[in-house]
Parts: C-alpha cells; structure tokens; sequence
C-alpha cells in the first residue's frame, strides 16, 4: 500500500540545494509519473485477463479467501522492498504488475463465476472511487495535513494486522468471522476498510505532487506509480470482497 511505500520522507533527498550532478540529471515530472502508472496498469491488466482465463483451474470460491490473503501479503512484501530501496521500485514494479495481475484476474473469475456481473460492478466503483479523489483532491477540497496523514497510515497498518490476525488464526482452523461472514458487523468493517483504501489514494496524490515540487530523481516516477498502482488495486479488491459479502446477504 502507499502509505507504506509513500511518506514525507520520500523524496527528501531531493530537497537539498542542487548540485551540478542534480541539476544535469532527470528529474521527476508529472507527465512521466502517469504514463509509468499507466504502463504499470495495462500490463497489470494483460495479465490480469490470463489470470481470468485459467482462474478456474487455480481458485475456487471457497478458496477465495486463503488467496486473497497470499495476495495481500505479497503486495505488502513488494511494496515494502521497493520503500527499503527506492531503485528497486522499477523491477519489483514489473514483478507486482505481472504476479498481481493475475492473482486478481484468477480471483476475479471465481467470483464472477459465483455471483454474476460482480467484477463489473468492482471495476465501476473503483474507477468512480479514483475519479471521485482526484477531483476532490485537485479541487483542495481535501488536504493532506501532518494529522490526516497520521490518521489513514495508522488506519491501513491496523488492517494489515487484522488480516495478519485472521491469517494465523487460520492456519490452526479458526475463522476471523469479523471479516469472513455477510454479518452487519462484517459490512460495515469491510466498508470501513474500503473507505480507508480510497483515502489513500489522496497520500499518494499528495507525495506525487511533492515529488515533482522538490524535483526528485526521475526514479521516483517509478517508485511512485508502485505506490499508487497498488493502492488501486487494493481499493478493487478490497470493493470485490464487499460486493460479495453484500450478495451472500
């Protein structure tokens, strides 16, 4: 997730006064950050529709969940490699793209075969979500402040330790209802969770911008579009999930 990858301190080697060598070399612009985000995404969508051609032989519906965690962990692994060493954002950009991709689509095809017309409605409400935070956000009618930063990366590291939570329990035959079964309380939990995905979006948004403020190595185009590649498609599946605890009602 961005909040792992994307912080204040990001581009902070970027700040200093400039050197001959900085002022020589590429920096980090807008333009070059979206079309890496769009390369990252269209290749994340190739392999996203093999995944949906052989979902079938690799998932189940009753397997979705063990798969969804494995997915969720290995995002988190990506991500935290690339924030340890920011030019390893490039490859383990790629390798996220091509192993996300097609856990999404094999997964997305499990639960399309369950409940019909689900994935459209993911992908519609994913798309309206970023749309929705872009807006908002170029509008500044949300700001990114010190506290709200504080707020969504404290929320998102308490998800990852609820789901590493149910993970364990799992392993010895205890099922985490609180995030399993179509219960009101499983809802509103999971739209919770969505919620604080989408807000992410607007760390991501916020770091790019700084980014190309302070003239960070170009580098950072690729480290930023990992990060905001992987919260979109966590928004996605964290929007799957609801749907599908929504129809299981």
């Amino acid at each position: 997730m961005s909040s792992q990858m994307l912080n204040d301190q990001t581009f902070a080697p970027a700040r200093g006064a400039p050197t001959r060598a900085n002022a020589a070399a590429s920096t980090m612009t807008l333009s070059g950050t979206i079309v890496k985000s769009l390369a990252l995404l269209s290749l994340t969508v190739l392999t996203g529709a093999y995944g949906w051609s052989v979902g079938l032989d690799w998932f189940s519906a009753s397997s979705g969940g063990l798969w969804w965690l494995i997915g969720y962990f290995l995002l988190i692994g990506l991500t935290i490699a690339a924030a340890s060493n920011p030019d390893l954002a490039l490859p383990a950009g790629l390798l996220y793209a091509v192993l996300m991709g097609f856990w999404m689509g094999a997964v997305s095809r499990g639960y399309e075969e369950e409940f019909d017309g689900i994935v459209t409605q993911a992908l519609l409400a994913s798309v309206c979500a970023f749309l929705a935070c872009l807006v908002l956000y170029m509008v500044r009618a949300v700001r990114v402040t010190p506290k709200l930063t504080r707020v969504i990366i404290t929320a998102t590291l308490g998800i990852f330790v609820m789901y590493l939570v149910g993970w364990f329990l799992s392993i010895f035959g205890v099922d985490l209802l609180l995030i399993t079964e179509p219960s009101t309380t499983g809802i509103v939990v999971s739209i919770a969770i969505c919620i604080v995905a989408a807000l992410n979006l607007f760390l991501d948004f916020a770091i790019i911008e700084k980014g190309v403020g302070h003239r960070a190595p170009a580098v950072m185009e690729w480290y930023a579009a990992l990060g905001l590649l992987s919260t979109l498609v966590w928004l996605y599946a964290e929007l799957l999930r609801l749907l599908a605890l929504l129809r299981n009602r």
